[in-house]
């Protein structure tokens, strides 16, 4: 199965790709940030460029980014199916990805954007393996999300790996980081509701409230 994970950055599409989806359809989570961020410290040509443009919270240029994201799609555990998160992020990147590939599904992540300020101040990432926590306990608006701790502080569970906050996380960025979705991604929802496609996640609690909600909209429940 082929999916795009939309919405705004901290609605919640990193974590329900790779604890949700990734696990239960057997796929990759391909997650373009993550994928900029390894580039990052790698030492290659490209690697002092992207770590600017990261810690600016600025978008990696097209050209980048579609021959990367080409490199992973092409990778042997991508070839039954995948779910991309972070591309396509305008309309000039969904053109190219249709030249690369079809999806099955997009699915489309709503959250307040200030629940999502607070998540992503909330938001702890393990240096090693990817995996996402978040320390906000968030209980309003109809909202109940309790945080997503590791059993060990400051440590993943899964890795033993240190935790750490994103440099683009902090608030002013994140601020940043919403103008420009609004502008440049969120019209990729129109672009694939004509296709018939989208699928909208109201988020209204943590990851164990949504399974069951998103597995259903994918006909896995």
């Amino acid at each position: 199965m082929k999916i795009i994970m939309l919405g705004a950055p901290g609605a919640g599409k990193g974590t329900y790709a790779s604890k949700i989806l990734a696990p239960e359809l057997n796929v990759p989570h391909i997650s373009t940030g993550d994928l900029f961020r390894a580039e990052a410290v790698s030492g290659s040509e490209l690697s002092a460029k992207i770590k600017e443009i990261i810690d600016k919270g600025d978008l990696v240029p097209d050209e980048i980014v579609i021959d990367m994201l080409k490199n992973r799609l092409g990778q042997d555990d991508a070839q039954n199916g995948f779910i991309l998160d972070g591309f396509p992020r305008n309309m000039e990147q969904a053109k190219m990805l249709d030249e690369i590939t079809d999806v099955d599904f997009v699915l489309n992540v709503r959250l307040a954007d200030e629940i999502i300020i607070k998540k992503i101040a909330g938001r702890r990432i393990c240096r090693k393996c990817g995996y996402i926590y978040n320390v906000a306990d968030i209980h309003e608006g109809g909202i109940d999300m309790p945080p997503l701790l590791p059993e060990k502080e400051g440590i993943c569970d899964k890795c033993s790996g240190e935790l750490y906050q994103r440099d683009d996380d902090a608030e002013a960025i994140v601020r940043d980081r919403l103008k420009l979705y609004y502008e440049k991604t969120a019209p990729l929802i129109e672009y694939y509701e004509k296709r018939g496609i989208v699928k909208n996640i109201d988020v209204n609690g943590g990851p164990d409230i949504m399974r069951p909600v998103i597995l259903k909209l994918i006909g896995k429940a």
